[in-house]
């Protein structure tokens, strides 16, 4: 172990109260807004560019998200104890960040209905309820993960500026497919490695979860959660569903 305390330091090395910015704090909302900021700015610069240059950032960025993300695992044996299993990239926004480096490679209309359905709502609830605010805002692991959010927002939003993504309601079944389809494999990964990636094993801190968890016990809390996931990827077609009906 090379250091224990600093930059790269892992929230268990300093445990006392008050160590971290803390969720829904001045700091977390003032972060919000950079992020909103960021990605404006992002999707202007974007839309501004020819075809060639379009591509061309598309797969920085995804190469980006990718390096923040190796930087992240590569981190843990050098600095900390070695691997943790708990932050392998098989979460939702960790699984995209995958499916991002093949749409770079090779655009995909499906990938676009994923990335917008059920990617697109899953980033903003990461920042909304964020498990890293154990951290100070000044470590690599707070500020990798909301860097990481924030640019895979700008990834699907600064598409769909331009057309590249333009959803389709008859297509909503894609991005329920996907999240349904990965869910039993990760569930059974979550048993083997004892971990919670997708929050279908234990739920998570902070967020709607709890709330069911308390009300139907665990794995009963999976019902509403796997209605939760319907209904909010239901609503992000709905705008497309109204404005497809208008023509």
């Amino acid at each position: 172990m090379i250091q224990r305390y600093g930059f790269f330091a892992y929230f268990s090395d300093r445990p006392e109260a008050g160590y971290g910015f803390g969720m829904y704090s001045a700091t977390h909302f003032v972060v919000m807004a950079a992020i909103v900021a960021f990605v404006w700015a992002v999707c202007l610069f974007y839309r501004r560019l020819d075809d060639t240059n379009r591509l061309k950032m598309v797969r920085i960025v995804a190469v980006v998200i990718l390096l923040l993300e190796l930087v992240q695992q590569i981190s843990y044996p050098l600095f900390h104890d070695g691997v943790r299993v708990e932050y392998l990239p098989f979460h939702l926004c960790g699984i995209l960040i995958f499916l991002g480096i093949i749409y770079a490679i090779k655009p995909s209309k499906s990938l676009g209905e994923i990335f917008y359905g059920i990617g697109l709502p899953g980033f903003v609830a990461a920042l909304l309820f964020l498990n890293w605010w154990m951290y100070p805002i000044v470590n690599f692991y707070a500020l990798k993960s909301f860097s990481t959010h924030a640019l895979q927002i700008a990834f699907v939003l600064m598409l769909m500026t331009t057309g590249q993504i333009r959803p389709n309601w008859r297509k909503a079944w894609k991005p329920m497919a996907f999240i349904f389809g990965i869910a039993a494999p990760v569930y059974v990964l979550n048993l083997i490695l004892d971990t919670n990636f997708l929050f279908i094993n234990a739920g998570s801190p902070g967020s709607p979860l709890e709330a069911f968890i308390e009300a139907f016990g665990n794995p009963l809390f999976l019902v509403p959660y796997g209605a939760l996931v319907v209904v909010v990827i239901s609503l992000m077609y709905v705008p497309w569903l109204i404005i497809d009906r208008r023509k």
